[in-house]
């Protein structure tokens, strides 16, 4: 069984965010979102990464590294402090020692969802924590020696952290791969380097215009390297036609082509950039064309960090241009999604896709299959029906649409439940037919079995995608599902648990079925804690407020039950209990209990 319940910690170099589980199950995000604090994450991450190497939790002698402390400074952490070894081994220490452990204060890092609040006695606003919460952070902070011949421990295991269940990532990569690529991209910056003025990170005062919350993009117009004047329009027409395809990806912010080609002809930093238009990334390229032949080079570029995300080079024959610039377009959406939105699954969706338009369809589909509402799931069917009529042997199109004719189900859309299941069975089974390497197909073969109520075939399947690609979390979260249904919500919890370990900023999605897991197995409070952080998500998740209802229920809490259940009239008026029941997925006696437990609740 999978041990997920488990405390968890990853670095991530890419944003500068460490994702700590705690023995509390407290799931936490701190972002160090400054130069000065990525310099400390990076400390971090350089003694966690010395451990990993010696297979062993120790003390690093900061001495022996000096050199590499130097470059952290001197490149992400911007100066910020002197680079001098007397004074930059002082200053590690006493952050380490004063700062870095102090949670509730958080002097170097924000904690991502939470907000600061007067605190008793305190005299500035600070974070509220459990003292076991503060605790199991702090004791993670050890040193040994003075400040002139410092020991530094990340000490994992006071949490019950071992060095196999912590991860550094940076690009694709992780661990020491990872490192080594960190490092040798602050190595390459350094030599590439013009002067300190000009590569200084983007500062949030020098900003003309705000970074949005959604991941934010501008295309630069592609260099005409043909020495042809007359060859202006052509490479235009291809950075306008990349503008265009972004501006089709749902969560992502496009600067418009007006903006960006006031940029066009003349030497511009990325930073620059950053600053003026309030973007994150930035795509840069060049076309050259000679005859019939044409060469198209792209890049995609972070420029908080100013790192090379991804970079490519195309060579094509004319009569081939709208299919190569379909390929950047669709390198650039998969890289951008694989940093910022969807992780790994982003290549899962991009795997098999032959046409630019599909891909766009496909991921406008999930964004609305998400949402988990009628008028989003018959949009969502709509536009997959259009994508395999444009790319029949796209097989991530089947696998949605498949999804989606199970929440046709479970939002009451169907006409006959048990043809929907059957379609969408067929579906799943025909995704796996394109790629029967696909794991995702497996899973979602098993999740349909569940809904079946066929749950040998479905633990299966589930059990099978879970073997082919044990890094996917949401193979382990149907997995999990699957149990549920199937009434082992005991063994259910850990794989959830490991699914939202393996994606720590998840989806509304995946407490649904840990809310049901602790339902089912008597943990009610619980049930509801999971309940409300989907809300939070997603206000108007009827699902959520089911299973709030049904719990409350069962604590003898009726008024805050029927107030769960108005809510749900709320969200669908239509809502009918007769209905509802059938479909349940649950072995009898639970679905029966449910739908007594919402009837009591003052649902019909």
């Amino acid at each position: 069984m999978v041990q997920s319940s488990r405390p968890s910690i990853q670095i991530d170099l890419n944003e500068f965010k460490l994702h700590l589980h705690l023995k509390s199950r407290t799931q936490l995000t701190l972002h160090f979102n400054s130069p000065s604090r990525r310099f400390y994450l990076s400390v971090i991450a350089l003694v966690l990464h010395e451990m990993k190497k010696s297979g062993k939790i120790k003390s690093i002698p900061l001495q022996e590294h000096l050199d590499l402390l130097v470059l952290l400074n001197e490149s992400i952490g911007d100066s910020a402090g002197s680079s001098a070894k007397e004074n930059l081994l002082q200053r590690i220490y006493r952050k380490w020692k004063n700062a870095l452990p102090n949670l509730e204060e958080a002097p170097l890092f924000k904690v991502l969802g939470k907000k600061k609040e007067e605190g008793d006695g305190a005299i500035a606003k600070v974070y509220s924590f459990t003292d076991e919460e503060k605790d199991g952070w702090a004791n993670l902070f050890e040193y040994l020696g003075s400040e002139e011949n410092v020991r530094l421990k990340f000490a994992t295991d006071k949490i019950g952290v071992g060095l196999d269940e912590t991860s550094i990532l940076f690009g694709d990569s992780r661990n020491g791969e990872a490192w080594d690529q960190f490092i040798a991209s602050l190595e390459k910056g350094r030599e590439e380097k013009s002067g300190p003025a000009e590569e200084a990170a983007v500062s949030d005062d020098r900003r003309k215009v705000p970074l949005p919350e959604s991941p934010s993009i501008a295309v630069l117009p592609f260099v005409n390297m043909s020495g042809d004047p007359k060859q202006e329009f052509f490479c235009d027409g291809i950075t306008e036609e990349i503008i265009t395809a972004l501006s089709k990806v749902p969560n992502l912010v496009v600067i418009a082509r007006n903006s960006v080609f006031t940029y066009k002809g003349k030497p511009v930093k990325v930073k620059q950039l950053s600053e003026e238009l309030g973007v994150r990334y930035v795509v840069e390229g060049s076309v050259r064309k000679t005859g019939d032949r044409v060469r198209i080079s792209a890049q995609l570029i972070d420029a908080l960090s100013d790192h090379h995300l991804w970079a490519d080079r195309y060579d094509g024959d004319l009569r081939d241009i709208f299919a190569l610039q379909d390929k950047i377009t669709l390198k650039v959406i998969t890289a951008l999604q694989v940093k910022l939105t969807a992780g790994e699954m982003a290549r899962v969706m991009a795997k098999g896709a032959k046409k630019l338009d599909a891909f766009i369809l496909y991921m406008q589909a999930f964004d609305l299959v998400n949402k988990e509402t009628k008028e989003g799931v018959a949009r969502a069917k709509n536009l997959l029906e259009e994508a395999v009529a444009l790319d029949p042997a796209y097989p991530a199109l089947y696998m949605l649409l498949a999804m989606t004719h199970v929440n046709i189900v479970w939002l009451g859309m169907a006409e006959s439940p048990d043809q929907s299941l059957a379609r969408a069975l067929e579906l799943a089974q025909k995704a796996i037919s394109l790629d029967d390497s696909n794991a995702s197909g497996y899973s979602i073969l098993g999740y349909i079995y569940a809904m079946k109520r066929q749950y040998d075939k479905a633990i299966a399947e589930c059990r099978r995608g879970v073997s082919l690609d044990p890094n996917s979390a949401d193979n382990f979260l149907r997995l999990g599902i699957a149990l549920n249904w199937a009434g082992r919500g005991e063994e259910a919890i850990p794989y959830i648990q490991q699914a939202i370990r393996l994606n720590p900023l998840p989806p509304a999605e995946y407490f649904i079925p840990l809310a049901v897991a602790y339902r089912d197995t008597g943990q009610y409070e619980k049930a509801i804690e999971e309940a409300k952080k989907v809300l939070q998500r997603e206000p108007n998740n009827q699902f959520a407020h089911i299973h709030i209802a049904v719990s409350n229920i069962r604590l003898g809490r009726e008024k805050e039950a029927r107030a769960a259940a108005a809510e749900i009239l709320r969200i669908n008026p239509e809502f009918s209990l007769e209905p509802y029941g059938k479909i349940l997925p649950f072995p009898q006696s639970i679905a029966e209990r449910v739908a007594a437990d919402l009837r009591k609740a003052g649902l019909k």
